[in-house]
């Protein structure tokens, strides 16, 4: 009845604390679970061949990042792969995120079938698809590019007077950004 496909596995759901690491390295998914996934705490590092973070109930599961680093890097070993999948809703309300789709199938940096909530934090997530985030959370930004960005490249986010307000710079290459932080607020940017 269960896939059993991640590194770390639930049947029901789990639950990650700091302070302390977690190093994953997954032959297929990293953290997996059937229903929920909360992330309170700690520094989480993914390499996987499919998705980082895969909470697989279909309409029901939540993933929620409240606090820690959480940084996933999907190499598409197994043909496909999205930073952060969730089969329900995907909620953020503060931590450190970076999640990379894989870099050459129709993947997310953070997918969600039900809904994605920013409320807090900062995420920087990449791939080639775009899932609805949701409004009425943490202000954000979606960068759509017209050709494929080498993910190894620098990217520099200035504010319309050029003040540096974030710094990137990934592993795989990608199509669309998004880009979320206390620090963003409506306005142009470059």
């Amino acid at each position: 009845l269960w896939k059993q496909d991640g590194a770390l596995y639930s049947y029901m759901s789990m639950n990650i604390y700091g302070p302390g690491a977690l190093e994953i390295n997954a032959d297929n998914e990293g953290l997996d679970t059937e229903l929920h996934l909360t992330i309170n705490g700690g520094d989480i590092n993914i390499r996987s061949d499919n998705d980082g973070i895969n909470t697989n109930e279909d309409g029901v599961s939540v993933t929620t990042i409240n606090g820690g680093a959480v940084n996933i890097v999907v190499n598409g070993s197994t043909g496909e792969g999205d930073g952060i999948d969730s089969n329900g809703w995907l909620v953020i309300n503060g931590g450190n995120v970076k999640a990379e789709a894989c870099s050459f199938s129709a993947d997310a940096g953070i997918d969600s079938d039900m809904g994605i909530h920013i409320n807090g934090g900062t995420v920087v997530a990449s791939g080639s698809m775009l899932d609805r985030i949701e409004d009425g959370g943490q202000t954000y930004a979606v960068f759509n590019f017209a050709n494929e960005q080498d993910g190894t490249k620098d990217i520099t986010l200035k504010n319309n007077t050029g003040e540096v307000i974030a710094n990137y710079k990934g592993e795989n290459s990608y199509s669309i950004m998004i880009f979320s932080s206390p620090d963003l607020t409506a306005d142009e940017y470059t």
